[in-house]
């Protein structure tokens, strides 16, 4: 059974929901719990969650709040969870301010009423320190009370820091964090900024920093299973993973809306998903300053791990300026550091499926590079049933006999030549052998006339070029009309002879998956067995 999941804000799920659906990011929820519990108030333990848009802070954040409010073990605080975005905060004293209005609405019933005026006779108050001084007593009055702690719940630390105007504020913040322990602040921010990375900062070494990695593969199938209610494998969820990047959000969005589908038929209808969730992305673009959002955007059409003068180039700006986009970009979390140098690094979109989106939409041929990507991971992680490609393409008439050495007579026309030259690479790999030269660049022909990726099409290059070796396979694949199409397969081999080529991560990541293939088929090679498991000669009509 699908469990409750809202898309964009996990905030409106009720407690008991938050629980049944939190199924990732598990061993940083049990550091934080464990770390509240240790802390016994000599001096508070603050801690800072650092990830990106949609890698699951705010579920994170707020699965502690619902542990809080339903655990013995820290029956002794009391959760304040502060909004998404605190627009309103510009100063320290603000900050408190919030804080007080925060615990004014979650406060037990019988107290909200005089907290609430508590709160808006303090707006009046225009000095800022005196705002503060009156906002802390309020708060640590209200603890005293209940003989708690306040376990404060702020999102977005790095843009709300970046947003105020008072340049005393973290000092502020520091010296009240460090000396009152009955205040704990859990935190989070989209990237690493400078008030906590410069020791001239006041909020350097506050914190411990908790950084939410990329989901891997077992989390991804754990949450695809969660939310959709459908169980998946690894195969089928490792696509996935790439596309999103292990993103928690975007494989939320898709496993919503795919549940029930195979991953064939899901990439089929990617572009109707886009169309379903176009608000989302084009409200993450909108959000964007113009000049923010003008060299985003030249960084989604790059399409590659790129450098500030790449990106620069494309969006048409100084390079200087551009730099200092890219560093605003970085620390909203919109754009991550993807390797270079320290000098020269190299940017990417956080949100790969944003990316995506973005060119399938622009179109201008830079959606056939997405589309060719999608259709080679199609072929790589649905792997084909040959049996079924044999009763297709065989006349039914002809009798048994071994695919590799029927005539091309048997075969209908409508799918001559290309699953022939597939079905026969596969079933000269049981006796060890392979086709010739000639016919892989035949096959290659014929598969750029389709325009598409025959089913098999995959094992069938990976078997060839298993026994064939990679040098001469990537050099006739490049001399191919087809090379476009066989992008993740032409990566994987340029690595393997040492080069570097500048791709896209997902296609990186799929060349990545061709490489292991590619290895375990040599490795079955040399001893002597088939690349590919299974037997594929046809004795019996759709037999395999």
């Amino acid at each position: 059974m699908a469990m409750a999941v809202k898309k964009y804000n996990p905030g409106f799920l009720t407690d008991e929901e938050l629980v049944a659906s939190f199924c990732v990011r598990t061993n940083e929820f049990e550091s934080i719990i464990e770390c509240l519990r240790e802390d016994a108030g000599g001096s508070s333990i603050h801690s800072l969650v650092i990830g990106p848009r949609g890698s699951g802070k705010t579920h994170l954040l707020l699965r502690v709040a619902a542990e809080v409010r339903r655990g013995e073990a820290l029956a002794g605080l009391f959760p304040v969870v502060f909004a998404e975005e605190s627009y309103e905060v510009t100063s320290c004293g603000e900050f408190w301010l919030e804080c007080l209005g925060r615990v004014a609405e979650q406060a037990p019933a019988g107290e909200r009423g005089n907290l609430r005026l508590t709160v808006s006779d303090l707006r009046t108050v225009v000095d800022d320190q005196a705002l503060s001084d009156r906002c802390i007593g309020s708060l640590l009055d209200f603890a005293d009370r209940h003989q708690k702690r306040l376990l404060l719940l702020v999102e977005n630390l790095n843009m709300l820091f970046a947003d105020m105007g008072d340049p005393d504020a973290g000092w502020r913040l520091r010296k009240t964090l460090q000396t009152e322990p009955r205040i704990i602040l859990l935190g989070s921010a989209t990237s690493r900024f400078e008030e906590i990375d410069s020791p001239e900062h006041a909020l350097y070494d506050l914190f411990r920093v908790i950084t939410l990695r990329p989901l891997n593969t077992e989390e991804c199938e754990i949450l695809w299973t969660t939310v959709s209610g459908k169980p998946s494998t690894t195969r089928a969820v490792r696509p996935l993973e790439i596309l999103t990047g292990g993103d928690p959000r975007l494989l939320t969005i898709i496993a919503r809306f795919g549940a029930g589908q195979s991953f064939r038929e899901l990439m089929d209808n990617l572009l109707d998903l886009v169309d379903e969730h176009t608000e989302y992305f084009k409200s993450h673009l909108e959000s964007l300053p113009p000049q923010e959002r003008r060299v985003y955007l030249a960084l989604a059409r790059l399409w590659k791990p790129a450098t500030a003068k790449e990106v620069a180039d494309q969006a048409r700006v100084d390079v200087n300026i551009c730099s200092a986009l890219l560093k605003r970009l970085v620390q909203r979390g919109a754009v991550t550091i993807e390797g270079g140098t320290p000098r020269r690094r190299q940017y990417y979109l956080t949100e790969r499926l944003y990316n995506i989106y973005y060119l399938l939409r622009r179109g201008g041929g830079t959606d056939r590079l997405v589309k060719a990507l999608i259709d080679f991971m199609v072929c790589l992680y649905s792997p084909a049933e040959l049996g079924e490609i044999v009763e297709e393409t065989r006349i039914p008439s002809a009798g048994p006999s071994s695919v590799a050495e029927r005539p091309a007579a048997e075969y209908r026309p409508d799918r001559m030549p290309a699953d022939h030259l597939i079905l026969k690479a596969i079933s000269l790999d049981q006796a060890g052998r392979t086709i010739s030269e000639g016919e892989f660049c035949l096959l290659l022909k014929h598969l750029a006339a389709d325009d598409e990726l025959r089913p098999g099409s995959i094992d069938a290059l990976t078997c060839i070029v298993g026994r064939s070796g990679p040098a001469r396979s990537l050099e006739l694949i490049q001399e191919s009309p087809v090379a476009q199409l066989l992008l993740p397969l032409v990566t994987a081999l340029q690595q393997e002879l040492g080069q570097n080529p500048q791709v896209a991560k997902e296609v990186q990541d799929v060349a990545g998956d061709v490489r292991r293939q590619l290895m375990e088929l040599k490795g079955r090679i040399r001893a002597g067995k088939p690349a590919l498991r299974g037997t594929l000669t046809v004795s019996n009509p759709g037999s395999s």
